[in-house]
């Protein structure tokens, strides 16, 4: 049986600032997506979200949407980025 003081004693807790902190060693650079996500919409194309290959090199691509157009059916395309496409989406968490 514990002891009052056992009981009181708080848990072990970890600062968020240590939280946040990576468990496993970040890559110095984040790797360009293998392809884009593109949706017609009313007035053209728009890019919705990119693609990756699967970090474990199985067959397969992460895809990560950021943005649903208004009025869209959910089809989409994936498209290689063009030289001047500025892709600034975080690569997701591994699958």
């Amino acid at each position: 049986m514990m002891s009052i003081s056992e009981k009181s004693k708080p848990a072990k807790t970890m600062p968020v600032s240590e939280r946040g902190q990576a468990r496993r060693p970040q890559r110095e650079t984040r790797p360009k997506p293998k392809y884009v996500c593109r949706a017609k919409v009313e007035s053209g194309w728009v890019n919705i979200g990119a693609a990756w290959a699967l970090r474990s090199g199985d067959d397969g691509l992460s895809i990560k949407l950021t943005t649903i157009p208004l009025n869209w059916d959910g089809r989409f395309i994936l498209l290689p980025p063009l030289e001047t496409d500025d892709t600034r989406i975080d690569q997701p968490a591994e699958v």
